[in-house]
């Protein structure tokens, strides 16, 4: 047996002491019994050294920073972390269920292929909320998840322009924006089967390219937005970019320089990134010139996203045209699929519960239909439709987790606790409603649920499906929640009111809602599923 410990003494009285060890573990009795005379010489000093290593050992693990929660998700004391890691890809949701029950009201950790993440509940979310940058960092966990450096994403850190645009211009202009949002809809119905008899569809790429269509019309204007290439783009760089990460999370991060240059999603992204710099730079030249000669543009011309970066865009990061155009292609991940999740997940879950068409249809038919057209007040009467996304999201999620979190500098918590500098701290947001304590039978699909609780008094304006809370956080909460989060409501609303509207679906005979997917955190409704759809006659 080898003590490395003993070769940091002097060379013959750790021989001696190594020996002294190696026969006391053999037979412990017979040593002790009957020392020799070297032993008897040198038992007194190798004793001491031995209490001396074993001590510095304990010292050392005593001074070691004690981390905060225990790891969950081991089946065994003796399963090696790295098969943890590995079931953590498919197995997340039980993972981090089983550490909220234990420990809902305290932290736990979780380790994920890539890194450790520190589970807080979100009794802490209230105070660490209006944290600065500078303190813990929500933008720094999002590139962290994204591998950003590998992703491209990382762009993100150069320049918070594009939430200047969303907060500060695009959600109180959303109004302005619901008319060209519903012409696009109109417009992009030709993607869309008219057959009056049932028609098998895919409704995930269905509805993939309604959303492409209808934000690359918010975020560009026309007639980029209808250029194939473009929605090609917009549509497949998410989809490289989560397979570069799911791919390169598996394996150390010291491989990742040269293996991603491996993966075939990778240069699909840069392949992507080229797309949007061909289309975009000149757009973006155009208008400049166009401003600068003082052309009279129309509000609807002038009134996009791109534009109104350019016009607010400060420094060289944020007035470059090839970042520009990166910059675009990186709000497309976060308006497009997601949404096109929760459209998708509802379009399952009314197919699951058609009892629900019938309801929904006598409250969106008048708006869809009525003769003074689409505006935020028609969505605001939409409140069964705007329960039934509370309540799909609730049980089908984004992500498991939410509010992530690195902490920059180290935070000392009210209760005392102290978060370490470089920790990655989450919530588990979907367990969260999923408690009994905090949702009333949460197993059961109850998509009036929202609806039944703004009958209360006073609660008519609250239990809205972009609002954030310490319980509510799949957009996060405070000053770093999802800015895009309005936008995303009307766009949902208009989608489904108006496939509700004209439409039919129905799962195929013999079928019922497919199970969700999960990618370590991640939650995806099935991309494969299939739907019955026709045309209803008016």
């Amino acid at each position: 047996m080898e003590f490395p410990s003993l070769n940091l003494l002097p060379y013959n009285f750790a021989s001696s002491a190594k020996k002294l060890l190696s026969d006391v573990i053999r037979d412990p009795y017979s040593r002790i019994a009957q020392p020799s005379q070297d032993e008897q010489d040198i038992f007194p000093l190798a004793l001491v050294s031995i209490l001396f290593i074993v001590g510095w050992y304990v010292i050392t693990w005593i001074r070691q920073p004690k981390l905060l929660g225990p790891h969950v998700g081991y089946r065994s004391w003796w399963e090696p972390t790295w098969i943890l890691r590995l079931r953590f890809v498919t197995g997340a949701r039980s993972i981090i269920t089983r550490g909220y029950v234990e420990f809902k009201d305290a932290m736990f950790r979780i380790r994920r292929n890539d890194t450790d993440i520190l589970i807080i509940s979100n009794k802490y979310v209230d105070e660490l909320r209006t944290m600065p940058d500078e303190k813990v960092t929500a933008i720094g966990a999002h590139i962290k998840n994204l591998l950003g450096h590998y992703s491209t994403v990382d762009l993100l850190l150069e320049s918070n322009l594009h939430t200047r645009i969303l907060q500060g211009k695009l959600t109180p202009s959303l109004n302005k924006f619901i008319p060209r949002m519903h012409d696009e809809l109109k417009f992009a119905m030709i993607d869309v089967p008219q057959a009056e008899d049932w028609t098998l569809v895919a409704p995930y790429e269905m509805c993939l390219r309604l959303v492409a269509r209808i934000s690359a019309r918010v975020f560009l204007g026309l007639p980029v937005c209808r250029d194939e290439d473009w929605l090609e783009a917009s549509i497949r760089y998410t989809e490289n970019i989560f397979q570069t990460v799911i791919t390169l999370r598996a394996f150390p991060s010291v491989l990742h320089p040269f293996l991603v240059r491996l993966l075939p999603s990778w240069y699909r992204i840069h392949k992507n990134i080229a797309t949007a710099r061909r289309l975009i730079v000149p757009l973006m030249l155009s208008y400049r010139e166009g401003i600068a000669l003082g052309q009279d543009y129309t509000d609807e011309e002038r009134s996009t996203l791109l534009n109104w970066m350019i016009d607010e865009g400060v420094t060289d990061v944020e007035t470059d045209p090839d970042k520009m155009a990166h910059r675009q292609l990186i709000m497309s991940l976060g308006a497009i699929h997601t949404t096109t999740m929760a459209t998708v997940h509802m379009l399952y879950d009314i197919c699951a519960h058609p009892e629900y068409f019938e309801p929904l249809r006598e409250e969106i038919q008048p708006v869809i239909l009525g003769e003074d057209g689409l505006d935020k007040q028609s969505f605001l009467k939409m409140r069964k439709l705007e329960s039934f996304m509370k309540e799909s999201q609730r049980l089908s999620p984004p992500s498991l987790l939410a509010f992530n979190r690195i902490v920059r500098e180290e935070v000392r918590l009210s209760d005392g606790k102290i978060l370490r500098k470089g920790e990655h701290i989450a919530v588990a947001s979907a367990d969260i409603l999923m408690d009994p304590s905090n949702v009333n039978d949460p197993e059961k699909f109850d998509p009036l649920r929202s609806y039944h609780k703004r009958q209360e008094e006073g609660e008519s304006n609250k239990h809205l499906w972009a609002m954030t809370d310490s319980q509510n956080l799949h957009f996060g909460h405070g000053k770093y929640s999802c800015p895009g989060r309005f936008f995303a409501s009307n766009e949902i609303k208009m989608l489904i009111a108006y496939l509700l509207t004209f439409y039919d679906f129905k799962y195929p005979a013999g079928q019922s809602r497919p199970q969700n997917f999960t990618a370590d955190e991640n939650i995806y409704p099935d991309p494969k599923a299939r739907l019955l759809m026709r045309r209803r006659v008016m």
